[in-house]
């Protein structure tokens, strides 16, 4: 059993997936408290109103002046939400092109372009940073999910495979140190029956195999809720895009079966020229 258990040994799909994961929760979890931060910032900056008759007004036009509140905004938002230690590498973009994603057009042009900060806009900059932090949030949920599932499917990988090592060739009635002496021994060296029933114990194997396969890609497929958010077919595609493999589990999962079925067809082979 050694040409088995050597091929499938845990490999690199899961460190590599959980650093994935780990690395985008991280910086979610940044993003949220610097939205925060941000809605903060703007709560405590002074609004202006019209000097006629003291009532607030969102002026956006295309003034080309702007006000020193607008300006305060402006600059809680450089220091907030492009303060974060992954923006250059992650998103890379000017302030109007990032605050126009995650704020809206309208409001990105309010504070960029407008004539003074008024209640109607600071209420809508506040609005839009709750919402870009819940967007987060829900899609940190997500990807809390997606982490168990990963574990969860790692460790019945981890069964099947232990199940695979530990199955040597041989009778199940032989003893352990009567199996370990013949486990090195070629195919040729077993007689008919153990060679039929090894291959029964193999496909049992293989089924499980198939099972977790099965189970993996319904979960991939009913989780499409977040597609909107990360603009990404799957969550999967957004988690894992800079890894060799956009499915880790799936990944290992095929490996391991397509090695486990190589070894059964040299069992039939054996049986068939016996």
């Amino acid at each position: 059993m050694d040409l088995v258990a050597s091929s499938l040994a845990i490999g690199g799909y899961f460190p590599a997936a959980t650093r994935a994961v780990e690395r985008e929760r991280e910086q979610l979890q940044r993003e949220c408290k610097a939205f925060d931060r941000f809605a903060s910032a703007v709560k405590s900056i002074t609004v202006q109103t019209d000097s006629r008759d003291g009532v607030s007004t969102v002026l956006v036009g295309n003034a080309t002046a702007t006000g020193s509140n607008l300006q305060n905004v402006r600059d809680a938002y450089r220091s907030t939400v492009m303060d974060v230690d992954h923006y250059e590498s992650e998103y890379g973009e000017e302030l109007y092109e990032n605050m126009m994603l995650e704020l809206t057009e309208n409001v990105a042009s309010a504070v960029a372009d407008g004539y003074q900060f008024t209640q109607p806009l600071k209420q809508a900059v506040i609005q839009q940073s709750r919402l870009a932090k819940s967007r987060r949030e829900s899609l940190l949920d997500a990807i809390d999910a997606e982490r168990d599932a990963l574990e969860r499917g790692r460790d019945r990988l981890r069964e099947i495979d232990e199940t695979v090592a530990d199955d040597s060739i041989g009778s199940e009635d032989d003893s352990t140190d009567a199996v370990e002496s013949r486990s090195d021994s070629p195919l040729s060296a077993y007689s008919l029956t153990e060679l039929f029933e090894y291959e029964r114990r193999l496909q049992r194997c293989l089924s499980r195999y198939e099972q977790l396969h099965r189970d993996r890609q319904h979960e991939i497929h009913s989780n499409d809720a977040y597609r909107s958010k990360t603009g990404y077919p799957f969550l999967q595609l957004y988690l894992y895009e800079s890894l060799e493999d956009d499915f880790p589990l799936l990944a290992a999962v095929t490996e391991r079966f397509e090695g486990l079925r190589a070894r059964q067809e040299m069992v039939r082979r054996a049986i068939t020229y016996r």
